[in-house]
């Protein structure tokens, strides 16, 4: 049924409306809807000390298995995980909506979650008093998703995108393009040569 809604509104979409990872402000003109920052080049802005957990929150809409190919992507271009927890209804942290440090929290989208605006979020968490290069050390994120969206393509792993520090980028095929009737698997610049 979703990809039946998402074929009608990319195949016949009403004035000024677009379907963006990030942002949908239908007073932009269509050159800021298809990336909200504007960006022609590819920067990232953190990067991880180590290689961060996974915490995937009861009720998320993103299963293992989703998880695993979104992980699969970026550890084609040199990234490293460390241990992915399932949470049960009792784990504390995904309860109080705290994310742990070391920690990419993935979750339904909390009280502040702007839907109309996002297919999905992603807050990173950096220490400008310590660098990994000449980055901030990013020690935490957390990724929400809209329930009806978890096991869409590119969704997810652009979301992980973010986590890891990047930004979104103007260029269509891209997989940190912004917009996500524009983007695509293309992974030019993300390469991790640590």
């Amino acid at each position: 049924m979703k990809q039946v809604i998402l074929w009608a509104l990319l195949a016949h979409p009403e004035p000024g409306v677009f379907l963006t990872v990030d942002t949908l402000d239908p007073n932009l003109s269509p050159e800021e809807k298809v990336c909200p920052v504007d960006q022609s080049r590819l920067e990232r802005e953190g990067c991880w000390n180590q290689p961060p957990d996974i915490l995937v929150c009861q009720g998320s809409p993103v299963d293992r298995r989703r998880l695993i190919r979104a992980l699969d992507y970026w550890q084609r271009l040199g990234y490293t995980f460390g241990t992915i927890t399932e949470a049960s209804s009792a784990q504390y942290s995904c309860a109080i909506n705290v994310v742990p440090r070391s920690t990419i929290m993935i979750d339904i989208p909390s009280q502040n979650f702007q839907f109309g605006k996002h297919l999905g979020t992603t807050r990173t968490w950096r220490d400008t008093a310590q660098y990994c290069g000449t980055m901030p050390l990013i020690f935490k994120a957390k990724i929400e998703i809209i329930p009806a969206w978890g096991d869409t393509e590119r969704i997810l792993e652009h979301e992980i995108g973010h986590a890891l520090g990047w930004n979104d980028i103007n260029s269509t095929g891209h997989i940190m393009n912004g917009a996500w009737s524009s983007g695509g698997y293309t992974s030019r610049g993300l390469r991790n040569d640590k």
